[in-house]
């Protein structure tokens, strides 16, 4: 059984003497900046090592948008995963009317040299370093980055046109369970300031953040930092670039080049930037004639540890299953949220977890079905459940299925909630 609360936050047409408006903003959350050592995410391997240094700076990103006077935004953040309490306790700080939960879509780009979730989830009372030791520095500093990135990007708030597009990426990432279902496509939107200058890029493809290894150790946005610089550059002075990752649960990167793990994710990230800013500098922008920003609560199933979670992941956690059995009630939610963003033909319909491609391509084609021209999916969004699984998927094991923890029915129960929450977007 399952109980769904929609909230409506913000969907209309937008009136022919309305303008929408967007601010866009970006702050460091590089924990060094404030003397924090910074706890790396997505290799227990690790063995809870701190990172030895910084390659690149992680940001915090946002996007504020007001649309007749609601508001609503899109935080971007170089991290592993994101706990819910980050989308609170920032929004708690920041005190700008209009933006709650329900109204905000911070997501992780999933860096395996990102900050670590873990660290960041008041949830997290496990103290194991394998997983992630919970820091209330580390949250408080990374919370009150966020508010800042907020306010300055709701002080920049400023009319914009839109355009949206999509090119495929071939060879540029693959399924690691099965090669049925892979994504190429790159998706994006671009918003124009005033005299059509490129003012906002917002970048969706799909791969984990796995060109490194749990053998490098220095902090980095990877290949999606790399890709994000790559766009700003070529695009000039000005342009914020953001990143969402897609339905990205079995889906790896492909093709880097290099002789280290930093050359290939630089390699990678600028193949894809490259490819992102040309479609970007061909489209051509107008006004934004719809805007729809919508939420919806899941009330989840009830948790349930994977059968052969200690065989396959007991060893790098160094969890066993009378421990996760003890921490499945306090480390995840009884309810998440999907989310849709629709910005004209463009929709992002989100994941509060790292959903298979299978489910991405799914409600993709739900959404094309319901008239929207460049739908994509964004994980990682707003909280983190775990692996989201199709039935089959779920019964076919692997290292997947021992970090999803709501059984097997998960993923059909998200899909069906995603797409409800996507064919209300589109039909505004």
């Amino acid at each position: 059984m399952k109980y769904v609360i929609c909230v409506l936050v913000a969907a209309a047409t937008i009136s022919a003497d309305a303008e929408l408006r967007a601010g866009a903003a970006r702050v460091s959350i590089t924990p060094s900046e404030a003397n924090l050592p910074i706890p790396l995410g997505g290799y227990g391997a690790r063995d809870g090592k701190l990172a030895e240094g910084v390659h690149d700076t992680l940001y915090a990103k946002a996007l504020v948008f007001d649309q007749d006077g609601k508001k609503s935004a899109l935080v971007a953040l170089d991290v592993c995963s994101l706990p819910h309490c980050v989308v609170e306790e920032s929004l708690a700080k920041a005190k700008l009317e209009g933006l709650t939960a329900d109204t905000v879509m911070m997501v992780a780009s999933h860096s395996h040299t990102g900050l670590e979730g873990m660290a960041l989830d008041r949830r997290n009372v496990a103290d194991n370093p394998h997983i992630g030791i919970f820091s209330e520095p580390l949250l408080n500093f990374v919370t009150d980055r966020v508010a800042q990135v907020l306010g300055e990007a709701n002080v920049a708030l400023q009319p914009v046109t839109a355009a949206a597009g999509v090119v495929a990426l071939p060879g540029m990432n693959r399924n690691r369970r099965k090669d049925t279902f892979i994504d190429e496509d790159l998706t994006l939107l671009r918003l124009d300031a005033a005299g059509g200058r490129p003012y906002a890029i917002l970048v969706n493809f799909t791969a984990h953040g796995t060109i490194v290894s749990e053998r490098e150790m220095l902090a980095s946005a990877e290949w999606a930092g790399s890709m994000q610089r790559t766009v700003e550059a070529l695009l000039g002075e000005g342009v914020t670039c953001f990143y969402t990752n897609g339905a990205e649960g079995d889906m790896s990167p492909a093709g880097a080049r290099g002789a280290s793990a930093w050359e290939r994710f630089e390699d990678y990230g600028r193949r894809v930037g490259i490819a992102a800013a040309r479609l970007a500098g061909a489209l051509q922008t107008r006004p934004a004639q719809t805007f729809a920003f919508q939420c919806r609560w899941v009330d989840l199933p009830p948790k349930k540890g994977a059968p052969d979670f200690v065989k396959i992941a007991g060893d790098e956690y160094h969890v066993t299953q009378e421990q996760l059995d003890q921490l499945l009630p306090a480390l995840f939610p009884d309810r998440a949220q999907v989310m849709a963003l629709r910005v004209n033909d463009f929709q992002m319909v989100t994941f509060p977890g790292e959903p298979i491609c299978q489910f991405g391509l799914t409600l993709k084609r739900q959404m094309r079905e319901a008239g929207i021209k460049y739908p994509c999916v964004a994980a990682l969004t707003n909280d983190s459940i775990g692996y989201i699984l199709t039935k089959e998927e779920y019964a076919e094991s692997g290292y997947e299925v021992t970090a999803s923890f709501y059984g097997d029915g998960l993923g059909a129960l998200m899909l069906e909630n995603a797409g409800a929450v996507a064919q209300s977007a589109a039909g505004e």
